[in-house]
């Protein structure tokens, strides 16, 4: 990773955003405890801690969306009251939600311009020629290339990311909030959001930058504030030896994980095999994925590799490659198909494709766990819970009662229900997308070990991820894909392997 080579000294800076002393809590978690902290024009000032540190609700509250119960907020120098996100808005916030929150059946530039029409009349026709022009303009200034006239829908998630940042670009905040903005990015969306951030602190924007991925802080962060348990524990500027490692001891106390122990290829029973793929040069080739191993697949968003993980579930058609499950052959019409052969899937996009937000976290956790809480069809109370609460804590799950609705949990709590949800389940094979997305680092690493101990049990494991340093770090093996062709086989891949695999990924 390359080191951050825009940084300004902070005492060039101009201070937009003072946080004095802000307190915030919901019921009996106290979210926030006295935070103080400095936002200045030109800076990107990334904000790290565990899930449920408090780093979404600082956002939140800048964004209007939350008020704090002490504590003020300064824009300017000026004592400021955010009481909606419209007033947030006017005074120059923007906010990119770890959630996607665009319209699906809208095109791009509606959702773009939703919220500031230039045709302000309840009566009056939208004048989409000037909103064609404002769009345009941006993309020109940012380097967007999006189909104004597509539907959201239509767009790969890593694409639809995108626009939300453009959404939030268009209204020329002078404080752009980013949280968990790459969560669900491959290579090249990633660094194209990299890119958009340093073009916003080139033009003045405090850019408030809230994730998980180290490395990232490393490329594009001025300065860098830890939280735990709500507070404030440490804000640093970084410098030219500063490095991820650094800032994970500072974080957990400990360096990354390395991965865990590889299993040796080939030493347990075949459990998937994908026959009869495109290979790079035309050759056939397979996949296979034994008992005991973990195997990844990775390119960039629009790739192939996700079609390959969803076929294994029923949810894409390969045709004419086919598929073996045990030795059989196999073909599953729907998840549910796939789940009686012993096949277990969470997909990426959580708030889409996983979570139940009307029901309790108990309730999210359990749906997968049936079979061991249930005698002759009725759930015994006891065992339930008592499963419930083992599987919370071996996640590491921060939450107040598990009867409480699972939207209580903060997004990388989510997740982690969502793991233990899939990894709890008695399986053969494991189709996991972007398993880590929005956990914070110490987590990450727990749910590294955990995918390695399953493994180890002798659970077969197909990940995808846009996240290369975990799939290098927990794989076995790593095929590269390249619009719908296999380019190679990793076999213990290492570090080393890094800049080729990007290579093959991006046709180098």
């Amino acid at each position: 990773m390359t080191l951050n080579s825009g940084r300004v000294e902070s005492g060039a800076l101009s201070e937009l955003v003072f946080l004095d002393h802000i307190s915030k809590r919901f019921g009996s978690t106290q979210a926030v405890k006295d935070v103080s902290l400095r936002f200045c024009a030109g800076e990107v000032h990334a904000v790290l801690g565990e899930n449920g540190a408090g780093k979404s609700t600082l956002g939140k509250i800048m964004g209007g969306l939350v008020q704090p119960d002490e504590g003020t907020v300064f824009v300017n120098g000026r004592e400021t009251r955010l009481r909606s996100v419209a007033e947030a808005r006017n005074n120059g916030f923007a906010m990119v939600f770890q959630e996607l929150s665009l319209v699906p059946d809208l095109t791009v530039r509606e959702n773009i311009c939703l919220g500031i029409e230039s045709a302000r009349h309840p009566f009056s026709l939208i004048d989409s020629k000037t909103e064609t022009e404002r769009c345009s303009a941006l993309f020109q200034e940012y380097d967007f290339e999006f189909d104004l006239n597509a539907r959201a829908r239509s767009l790969s998630v890593a694409n639809q990311q995108l626009v939300e940042v453009v959404k939030a670009l268009v209204r020329k905040p002078r404080v752009l909030i980013l949280d968990e903005p790459t969560a669900m990015l491959g290579v090249r969306e990633n660094e194209k959001l990299l890119s958009i951030i340093r073009s916003a602190r080139s033009q003045g924007l405090a850019v408030v930058f809230i994730t998980h991925h180290v490395e990232e802080v490393v490329e594009v962060a001025d300065r860098v504030s830890l939280m735990k348990d709500g507070a404030l524990v440490e804000s640093f500027l970084m410098s030219k030896d500063t490095d991820a490692d650094f800032i994970v001891r500072k974080l957990v106390g400990k360096s990354r994980s390395k991965g865990g122990a590889k299993q040796a290829l080939g030493s347990g029973r075949q459990v998937l095999t994908i026959h009869d793929l495109s290979g790079l040069l035309s050759e056939r080739v397979e996949i296979s994925v034994s008992a005991g191993e973990v195997v990844g697949l990775y390119g960039v968003v629009g790739s192939g590799c996700e079609k390959l993980g969803r076929a294994a579930v029923g949810l894409a058609d390969i045709r004419p490659s086919t598929m073996r499950l045990m030795g059989d052959d196999y073909k599953p019409g729907n998840p549910a198909a796939a789940a009686r052969a012993g096949v277990s899937y969470l997909p990426s996009g959580r708030a889409a494709n996983c979570v139940l937000p009307s029901r309790s976290t108990r309730e999210n956790l359990m749906i997968s766990q049936l079979d061991q809480i249930q005698a002759y069809g009725i759930t015994k109370n006891l065992a339930e819970r008592e499963l419930t609460q083992s599987l919370l804590t071996r996640f590491r799950t921060r939450y107040a009662n598990f009867d409480d609705l699972i939207t209580s949990l903060s997004g990388g709590n989510q997740q982690k229900v969502m793991i233990a949800r899939c990894l709890g389940r008695t399986s053969r094979l494991v189709v996991l997308e972007d398993p880590t997305a929005g956990v914070d680092v110490g987590s990450k690493q727990d749910i590294h070990e955990l995918i390695r101990s399953r493994a180890a049990s002798g659970l077969a494991v197909l990940l995808i991820s846009s996240d290369l340093l975990e799939t290098i770090a927990i794989c076995d093996a790593i095929y590269t894909v390249i619009r719908d062709r296999i380019v190679r086989k990793y076999e213990r891949p290492t570090i080393e392997d890094e800049a080729q695999i990007i290579a093959d990924v991006l046709g180098g």
